[in-house]
């Protein structure tokens, strides 16, 4: 069986491979509860979240940093080291957080 390298985009272009690494964490997140993730040691992360979610760099995260609908999975650019803090967007129904870095 051969092994898939690329795929192209609906223009043509070929897209990078992504392949899912090492876990950075999974959190329960209920009313203003924060989850830090593990610090990537590349430069993509992969969030999933069963509910919509504000995201920051670093150990904190508050109601202005970057709201993100994760439900169906998203990439994000991700700087090497640093952590990801998540926490929900207010009125948010208790969900779970999955960080997972990617190469």
């Amino acid at each position: 069986m051969s092994e898939v390298t690329a795929t192209k985009d609906r223009t043509g272009e070929v897209l990078p491979i992504v392949r899912p690494g090492k876990s950075l964490g999974m959190s329960a997140l209920s009313g203003n509860q924060t989850f830090t993730s593990a610090a990537p040691d590349g430069e993509a992360i992969y969030l999933f979240c069963t509910s919509l979610i504000h995201v920051g760099e670093g150990a904190t995260v508050t109601d202005i940093d970057a709201p993100i609908d994760a439900r169906g999975g998203v990439y994000l650019n991700a700087n090497r080291g640093k952590v990801i803090s998540v926490r929900l967007l207010a009125g948010e129904e208790p969900a779970t957080i999955w960080i997972h870095e990617v190469r």
